[in-house]
């Protein structure tokens, strides 16, 4: 073989050589590039959604807080708007939720302001029936507010009552629709007296009549000794409470020496007040 001869082998395979690795390199950068070009435009998408999120923060927010709102079993909600239809159908709602039937006349009041609407209904019904119906009212999430409520029993049968109710339903634009609000179940048991708890408050502090607990109704105050109370029931048992016992319906909230008393908070009707035993006298 002469050197020419040679001399173009080794260039053909040089050549050859040179344009497989060419090859493998441009297809290597374009997969790569490829790969870079998708990453790329994934990032732009998210950036695209991301700018869409920012620019709707505030509707959001909005609707987070509402459905945050909803899902709490205690959170109130305000209707984002009233009307006498709107609240006369909730009021048929809630009767379908209880089973029950009761018959009622229904009208607006004249007192209604921007922020709610008032309403007054009035029929005749079994009273416990009327008890879970207004107990429904305040424990549901919609704020309706009974705000005035009286009865009356001129019929033969002795559960059956005469009622008239005052009650106010609640808006403000941003709240929630009627068709929007669920309904929840109230498990507390509901008890005859509920329609007398005082309506400001909605959490009442309870004691069980638990026997051993004493009863101020019928203890006397017979002496105070190192930061305790000595009382004797009318059995002529002595109990020793020292501040911050449980008596029935409250607690002994102070022993004053200097005065010779014991005050106790008591939660009796609903709301918290102030009940003084003095030495050897019952208040």
């Amino acid at each position: 073989m002469t050197n020419t001869s040679r001399n173009t082998l080794v260039l053909s395979s040089l050549l050859i050589m040179s344009g497989m690795i060419g090859f493998f390199i441009l297809r290597s950068a374009k997969q790569d590039l490829n790969q870079k070009k998708a990453a790329n435009d994934a990032i732009s998408q998210e950036a695209a959604n991301f700018s869409k999120l920012v620019s709707n923060r505030d509707n959001l927010e909005s609707e987070h807080a509402k459905y945050q709102a909803m899902a709490g079993s205690h959170a109130k909600i305000l209707f984002n708007r009233d009307s006498s239809i709107i609240t006369y159908d909730y009021l048929l709602k809630l009767l379908k939720l209880l089973g029950r039937d009761i018959e009622y006349d229904f009208g607006m009041s004249a007192k209604s302001e921007g922020n709610y609407n008032e309403y007054v209904i009035s029929g005749q019904s079994h009273y416990m029936d009327l008890v879970r119906f207004t107990r429904q009212l305040e424990y549901q999430r919609p704020v309706l507010t009974v705000e005035d409520i009286s009865i009356s029993s001129e019929s033969a049968r002795s559960d059956t009552v005469n009622f008239s109710m005052m009650f106010r339903t609640h808006f403000k634009e941003g709240g929630l629709s009627p068709e929007e609000i669920s309904y929840k179940s109230v498990s507390k048991p509901v008890q005859a007296f509920d329609l007398f708890r005082a309506r400001y408050t909605e959490e009442i502090q309870d004691y069980d009549e638990d026997p051993r607990l004493v009863n101020l109704d019928n203890n006397t105050l017979i002496a105070i000794s190192d930061k305790r109370a000595f009382l004797r029931d009318n059995r002529g048992i002595i109990r020793i409470l020292k501040e911050g016992d449980k008596v029935l319906w409250g607690r002994l909230y102070k022993i004053d020496s200097r005065e010779q008393m014991a005050v106790f908070k008591i939660n009796k009707y609903g709301f918290e007040e102030n009940q003084t035993l003095y030495m050897n006298n019952e208040n």
